[in-house]
């Protein structure tokens, strides 16, 4: 049976849950509000009855810093050392992880991800900017709605397929942005 573990990756890694929440913070930490027009400083894992899970795990948070000023035109983000090309982030310095796996060996096509309104995934999420990247890619998808999500790579044969993404997000005005979800979708053989 095929089965999917998001991870928020960290010094340990901390799976988000069914019911858990990613929840993209500002730079004061788990529960603090992202300025408009900045994106988050931190990243955790919210659970259902709003405790912080990813407390003492030191959880990665990927910044999107610009689309293209860096080296011939790559994005840039931050992920705990200072601003860099986006092509230089490692897999494990990646916020989130994604696993696919299967008891038979299959291949990956058509993957892609994306953040939606959490009712229709054709629809962006209302009041949010949400950029994602894979590892290795150079710059930043505005991965915003079923139609302009993020192409991750096809895979080949193998029980267990790892998607390494660096998302980010910034809040367009002030108040709660808490009514989005993100989705990956793939076709395996």
């Amino acid at each position: 049976m095929a089965t999917f573990i998001w991870t928020l990756q960290g010094t340990t890694p901390t799976t988000i849950d069914a019911t858990d929440i990613l929840q993209f913070a500002g730079t004061g930490g788990f529960d603090t509000p992202v300025v408009v027009g900045a994106f988050n400083g931190t990243t955790h894992v919210k659970s259902s009855v709003g405790v912080d899970d990813s407390s003492g795990n030191t959880p990665r948070n990927n910044k999107f810093i610009s689309q293209a000023g860096g080296t011939s035109g790559h994005s840039q983000a931050d992920w705990g050392d200072g601003t860099e090309d986006l092509d230089a982030i490692l897999s494990a310095e990646c916020a989130l992880k994604i696993n696919f796996s299967d008891a038979a060996s299959v291949s990956i096509t058509n993957a892609i991800f994306y953040a939606y309104d959490g009712a229709t995934p054709a629809t962006a999420p209302t009041g949010v900017t949400f950029v994602a990247a894979e590892q290795g890619d150079i710059n930043f998808t505005a991965a915003e709605g079923s139609g302009s999500a993020l192409t991750l790579t096809d895979q080949s044969a193998a029980t267990s397929h790892d998607f390494f993404i660096v998302p980010s997000v910034s809040p367009d005005s002030a108040g709660l942005k808490d009514s989005f979800s993100l989705r990956i979708e793939l076709t395996y053989s």
